[in-house]
């Protein structure tokens, strides 16, 4: 076998290789994704607590309303708005918070962390980034 050969064999398992690892790295976090019952079990299971306090704490009703807390999981809404999932896809639509930051509708989906942590991933678009993690507070 020549160095040639040899070489694109070598560069080809590298390939695969590399291809192996970062598709492990990448696809716990999607793996986990919840779907449309766990996601609205823990939507109603507490008041979801931003580990970033200018995300606050936001709690979400049955009767598909929402409501943001600044500061404290307690007292008045900061804002409010509406909710609701599809296709494993939580969308919300705020009034003054959502315009304060330029998103009045936004929607995203949830996977878990570890120690009982989540995750929120924006949907739509061509970009895929993180919102907020969060933990449910009891």
């Amino acid at each position: 076998m020549g160095f040639r050969a040899f070489g694109k064999i070598y560069l080809s398992l590298v390939l695969v290789l590399f291809l192996t690892v970062a598709s492990g790295v990448v696809r716990p976090a999607f793996a986990q994704e919840l779907d449309d019952e766990a996601l609205t079990k823990l939507a109603l299971g507490g008041i979801w607590q931003a580990e970033h306090a200018e995300y606050g704490f936001w709690n979400w009703d049955d009767s598909g309303s929402v409501c943001l807390r600044l500061g404290s999981a307690e007292g008045d809404c900061f804002d409010t708005g509406t909710w609701e999932i599809t296709d494993n896809v939580l969308c919300y639509e705020m009034t003054t918070w959502g315009e304060s930051v330029g998103d009045r509708v936004n929607c995203f989906t949830v996977s878990a962390l570890e120690d009982n942590r989540y995750e929120t991933l924006f949907h739509g678009g061509a970009m895929v980034s993180r919102m907020f993690a969060f933990s449910v507070l009891e």
